[in-house]
């Protein structure tokens, strides 16, 4: 059978997702030996500290976890609508054709981890992904979310990730562009450009990738695809 689309490796948002598993699990993991102790202090079997100090160690356990029960799910929540996003992504990915090969949760040495990395005629495009509700616009130079300005520029991500392929890849450094793709109704009217990054909505990525000139042959495509390969990448929890 003739692959008519784009061959895909790695599973879409799985980093994001162990990230909020890790914010639930971790701190159950604390208070459950926090609230051990605690009755180990009480029932005099650990012997280490006086008993009225499980009392408080115990109250203390209580009131925590019941504020980490009404910020938790809030926490949590942003990671696994991140998750969803990135699948919604990879989605319209797999759609290109077959010239085209896709690393989602490409793990660089430096532990940074990049959403989607797509090698293709037209280039290879580092892919970040944001799941935001709301209003995005560019004012003055800006990415603004809601009118306001970010404290951590998803530019200076992408912008950071981009500069990492082009290390990895030094013969193909100029043709590694950096791309800010919104899982949402942001930016469907058509894409921007702000500082060398190309910023998009999810529904017109596909087009934004095969819409410039071929610099890339066959062989130039399997060797980028080879040497990303000894990368890791997500494998699925």
């Amino acid at each position: 059978m003739i692959e008519t689309r784009a061959t895909m490796h790695g599973i879409p948002g799985d980093s994001a997702r162990k990230r909020g598993l890790c914010k639930v699990l971790i701190p159950i993991l604390i208070f459950g030996l926090l609230f051990g102790f605690a009755a180990g202090l009480l029932l005099g079997s650990l012997g280490l500290l006086p008993w009225w100090v499980g009392i408080f160690l115990l109250v203390g356990g209580v009131i925590g976890f019941s504020l980490f029960k009404l910020y938790q799910p809030s926490l949590v929540y942003g990671y696994f609508k991140g998750a969803r996003g990135e699948e919604m992504v990879a989605g319209e990915l797999a759609r290109l054709p077959a010239t085209w090969t896709i690393f989602n949760g490409l793990l660089l040495p430096n532990e940074l981890d990049i959403d989607h990395v797509a090698v293709g005629p037209q280039g290879i495009f580092i892919i970040e992904t944001k799941h935001w509700s709301g209003d995005v616009a560019i004012h003055d130079g800006q990415l603004l979310a809601n009118n306001r300005r970010l404290s951590k520029s998803p530019i200076a991500q992408v912008r950071n990730l981009t500069s990492a392929i082009c290390e990895l890849l030094p013969q193909y450094a100029q043709l590694v562009h950096g791309v800010l793709c919104f899982a949402g109704p942001q930016f469907m009217a058509g894409a921007q450009q702000l500082d060398e990054v190309k910023i998009c909505s999810y529904l017109n990525l596909s087009n934004q990738l095969t819409s410039g000139n071929i610099v890339l042959d066959a062989a130039e495509i399997t060797a980028c695809v080879a040497h990303l390969g000894t990368l890791s990448i997500t494998q699925g929890l």
